[in-house]
């Protein structure tokens, strides 16, 4: 019998910004900075694609059967008991590794994404929000703050209830910025990690509770003025600092040059500032005082990405002749239509 499937699926993912200051785990922003993967059929060995990387950031991903993408991607076949396909990846890497800008996410998010693109002309496509739950499954440290954002895009709240993920994605003021720096060196999510006490003394958590509730509320109302002290945080930052000795004086070199606030961006090591004007202004003081640090790095002015990830195209679909007792012909369908992808 006949199966209409694919041959091909670009998938666009955006950077994240997880926390922004005191929503440790729970809080993570969409921006408009992104990393490409395209998948077409190709070869005929299904346990080893042929995975191509661009850009001088994606220097040093696996490129074999590791590849997070390519894992993310089997794992969603395989849930499905639909038969992986021999493929070849191209990923077009502008996110940094390492830096705290979702970089992991995307290629989790993305695998996720170009599998479930792929089994839509056998009905089998579900809609992209019920790919939280497998997404933080699939991410290193099972956090959703990150996958959360790069899925649905905007600004996400999560948290458990029951045992099962529930995601709150909320529009990002257009009106707002995201400053970003980044230094020339990693921060380690683990090794970050392990800094962090096992427990918090109330008035630490108290705090934090209060700077989140103030953070909404003043990104929902437009009062930006109270961004500064909203984004401040005692769970997570001040244990992280020992790694970026220079982050607080960086921090406060974006709000006197104007930002509303400033944080680490997820666990470092970029910076991020959220601001109405004076962007450049403030990137400049940001790296000026970095390099009088002695830390060197990056900058980039980016908006909130409100979509998440994307497929960029309807999947291009060949009719292959094979016999299955599995699908049936209920499984037949047509190629799907231009635009009706997720």
């Amino acid at each position: 019998m006949a199966l209409v499937l694919p041959v091909s699926v670009t998938v666009l993912t955006p950077a994240t910004s997880a926390n922004l200051g005191p929503g440790f785990d729970s809080l993570g922003l969409a921006l408009q900075l992104y990393n490409r993967f395209e998948v077409e059929e190709w070869g005929s060995d299904p346990e080893h694609p042929r995975i191509e990387v661009l850009g001088a950031l994606g220097e040093g991903l696996p490129t074999g059967p590791d590849n997070m993408f390519f894992q993310t991607f089997v794992l969603f076949l395989k849930r499905l008991q639909v038969p992986i396909p021999s493929v070849r990846i191209r990923m077009t890497i502008n996110i940094p590794h390492g830096c705290g800008l979702g970089s992991s996410a995307t290629a989790v998010v993305g695998g996720l994404m170009a599998a479930n693109a792929w089994v839509r002309p056998l009905g089998l496509a579900v809609p992209k929000e019920e790919l939280l739950e497998m997404a933080v499954e699939a991410e290193a440290g099972n956090h959703p703050d990150n996958v959360a954002p790069a899925l649905l895009g905007a600004l996400v709240a999560t948290t458990h209830v029951d045992g099962k993920i529930h995601a709150i994605k909320t529009p990002f003021p257009n009106s707002l910025r995201a400053v970003i720096f980044t230094p020339s060196f990693p921060m380690d999510t683990v090794a970050g990690r392990k800094l962090l006490p096992a427990n918090y003394p109330k008035a630490d958590v108290t705090f934090n509770t209060g700077r989140v509730a103030l953070l909404l509320t003043a990104l929902q109302t437009g009062r930006y003025e109270l961004i500064g002290e909203a984004m401040q945080d005692r769970l997570h930052q001040p244990y992280r600092q020992v790694l970026f000795p220079a982050m607080p004086d960086i921090i406060n070199a974006a709000v006197a040059a104007g930002a509303h606030g400033a944080c680490l961006s997820g666990g470092g090591s970029s910076l991020i500032a959220l601001a109405s004007s004076h962007f450049h202004d403030i990137l400049r003081a940001m790296q000026n005082t970095a390099r009088a640090a002695g830390v060197e790095g990056t900058g980039m002015i980016l908006r909130a990405d409100q979509n998440g990830a994307r497929v960029l195209n309807t999947p291009r679909s060949r009719i292959r002749k094979e016999v299955s007792a599995r699908y049936g012909d209920q499984f037949y369908w047509s190629p799907a239509r231009p635009g009706s992808g997720r």
